[in-house]
């Protein structure tokens, strides 16, 4: 059958992935007017994404085919070897429900294998085929329905604690009265995180509850099986397991009227699957966060040293505040007790551990050279050739220098430029200059030129320092640049150098309402005079 629309694209193992290839689906069945088979296609793509990032651990494509018929989803990851659980569905594994749901839901399904990959397809049609058992029931379609939006909902939080928090809310009233999350230590013991009931006036008397029933949630982290509940709770419990580890109990108690069917009870096993993807999702995240945000905060100086006759001023944005880690930086390093400094501002190309890593070589194989009594144009010839030795293709561009004070007052800067931008000299009269002789972004070529520019700072002199997330923030297709730099500047004259950096880092965000593509990173230096 022709091809009516169509989507492919590669994502990468990431919490995030299924998130897109469901936002994928969304668009190309609203292109083509099928929004009847939008549920049962977002929730089996959910399953086989998920599936394909957690269980393989690659890059996984993801085609959406529309016909007249019906669509077609494939999802493959690039593990190489035997399908594993994709083949072998199994009740208990928590690789194995995926593909259950897809033999339950799906019109047509079947595996695709290569040499370094292997894939599964659905297929959803329109009507379904006389040969095919009958369309869903009514309720089978409400509970369809009510996991493909509680995996939309899970997927969009990545704090472990709003995640939680989510839970409740997701099951009362729907699924139960009450609801409680109970979390697991590495040794098995559960500590209550969450709990809710749809009476609030029963609160008390269900935490007391809790605290009663734990001993026999136990039986569920022993066997990592589901169990009945007694009375009072006639309900179900849960274990949470994701990635083959035991996070804590679901409990779900029943509703006034009547037990927990079959149906209810396989829905809220189901529903605990993917609350347990998300809660790991949420802490791996959580857990990246800290680590990237602790190294971001170790390539740069927990505090800028004070100075007698000199000022330092500094303000750094991150592009991203998850994640990943900038690879721009900043440094102020005294060389000597008589008021000597060597300054120095970088932006490392890319992002993420490699960049850092980066970021931290190149900031400390120029504070041992310089240390050690290298001339900075030596400096970054010696550090363009350790960047080569590397051989990963990155580059950085810096900007560095040593200052002195003279006994008459006036602070004098040996600037090298390694194919950064010149830094702004602010007069004291409210004038600006661009300071400083161009050169080589050390790492791309086998020789770098670097030459020294003498610049004076006279009291009451300011000179700022600043990497190209500064100058090009953009507003639409027009770029902050160096022009409003310089103009924002000459407003700031007199100013302290920490009040400078703030007022044009206030400036720049100010510019644009959107979040900042670049990192920012602004270094100033002032002679008070």
């Amino acid at each position: 059958m022709p091809t009516h629309a169509r989507r492919r694209l590669r994502l990468p193992a990431d919490h995030q992935s299924p998130a897109h290839a469901r936002a994928a689906v969304r668009e190309v069945l609203a292109e083509a007017g099928l929004a009847e088979l939008l549920d049962e296609a977002l929730l089996l793509t959910t399953e086989l994404s998920t599936n394909g990032v957690v269980h393989a651990g690659t890059d996984i494509d993801v085609d959406v085919q529309v016909d007249d018929a019906g669509v077609t989803v494939t999802v493959t990851d690039f593990h190489a070897g035997d399908i594993g659980p994709a083949t072998r569905p199994d009740h208990f594994s928590e690789g194995g429900r995926g593909l259950l749901l897809v033999d339950q839901f799906a019109s047509a399904w079947g595996t695709t294998h290569g040499e370094d990959r292997k894939g599964v397809w659905f297929r959803l049609d329109r009507t379904p085929p006389s040969h095919t058992e009958p369309p869903a029931s009514p309720q089978r379609r409400d509970w369809l329905s009510f996991l493909s939006e509680t995996s939309e909902l899970l997927a969009q939080s990545l704090d472990p604690e709003l995640t939680l928090a989510l839970i409740p809310q997701l099951v009362v009233p729907r699924l139960g009265d009450w609801c409680a999350v109970h979390s697991a230590d590495e040794w098995g013991n559960l500590t209550l995180s969450t709990w809710l009931h749809r009476d609030e006036a029963a609160l008390p008397v269900l935490r007391q509850q809790l605290d009663e029933v734990a001993p026999r949630l136990r039986d569920v982290v022993t066997s990592r099986a589901p169990i009945t509940l007694p009375r009072p709770f006639e309900g179900v419990a849960v274990p949470l397991i994701a990635r083959d580890q035991l996070l804590g109990t679901l409990s779900v108690g029943r509703h006034l009227d009547r037990l927990h069917n079959v149906d209810e009870v396989a829905v809220v096993a189901d529903l605990a699957r993917r609350v347990a993807l998300a809660l790991d999702n949420a802490r791996i995240h959580a857990e990246r966060e800290n680590i990237a945000q602790a190294f971001q905060r170790a390539l740069l100086p927990a505090k800028l040293p004070l100075s007698t006759g000199l000022e330092f001023g500094a303000e750094y944005v991150p592009a991203s505040t998850g994640t990943d880690v900038g690879g721009d930086f900043y440094d102020v390093l005294p060389l000597s007790d008589s008021g000597e400094w060597l300054v120095s501002i970088g932006d490392v190309c890319g992002k993420g551990a490699q960049a850092a890593a980066l970021t931290g070589l190149v900031r400390d194989v120029v504070r041992v050279l310089v240390r050690d009594g290298r001339s900075l144009p030596r400096t970054m010839e010696l550090l363009n050739t350790t960047m080569l030795e590397r051989g990963d293709g990155k580059h950085c561009t810096l900007a560095a220098a040593i200052v002195t004070r003279s006994t008459s007052g006036v602070v004098e800067l040996e600037l090298c430029l390694a194919g950064h931008d010149k830094p702004v000299l602010l007069h004291e009269d409210g004038g600006t200059t661009l300071v400083g002789e161009g050169g080589t972004a050390v790492g791309l070529l086998d020789t770098v030129r670097t030459p020294l520019a003498t610049v004076r700072l006279a009291p009451g002199d300011a000179l700022v320092f600043y990497t190209d997330g500064v100058t090009e923030r953009r507003r639409g297709d027009e770029l902050y640049g160096q022009g409003r730099l310089r103009q924002e500047l000459a407003g700031l004259t007199g100013l302290p150098a920490q009040a400078i950096a703030s007022r044009l880092r206030a400036a720049a965000l100010a510019f644009s309402p959107e979040q900042p593509r670049d990192d920012i990173a602004l270094l100033v230096l002032r002679n008070p005079g």
